[in-house]
């Protein structure tokens, strides 16, 4: 069992972008993304809402939800990430399946763009 949370990431005007957590979760990639589903439903209710879309990316971790209330229109992107590393708790990054250690320095060959 894995400690997660459903992360919403959204613009708030110009070069400006918000991330909040929006619910922590311990269980399994399954109970997390559970989770995010059930937030895509309530998460950034306008005053009066008239529609809700929400799409779900390939992948399942994340999905985008557009909201459109009276006098506005909400894109907010909701996203499950696991806790790998925990200054406060070692056991957790030796648990991690990376070890706690960062796998992303270089890109995997289909992102690279050729020139």
């Amino acid at each position: 069992m894995g400690k997660w949370v459903v992360v919403a990431q959204r613009g708030a005007g110009g070069d400006t972008y918000l991330a909040e957590v929006v619910r922590r979760v311990t269980g399994t990639r399954e109970d997390a993304q559970e989770a995010m589903r059930a937030a895509s439903l309530t998460y950034q209710e306008p005053w009066r809402e008239k529609s809700r879309e929400v799409y779900r990316f390939p992948s399942g971790d994340s999905c985008l939800v557009i909201v459109r209330g009276l006098m506005s229109e909400t894109h907010t992107v909701l996203s499950i990430a696991e806790l790998v590393h925990d200054s406060a708790d070692p056991a957790i990054a030796k648990a991690a399946p990376t070890g706690g250690e960062p796998q992303d320095s270089v890109p995997p060959m289909e992102w690279r763009t050729s020139q």
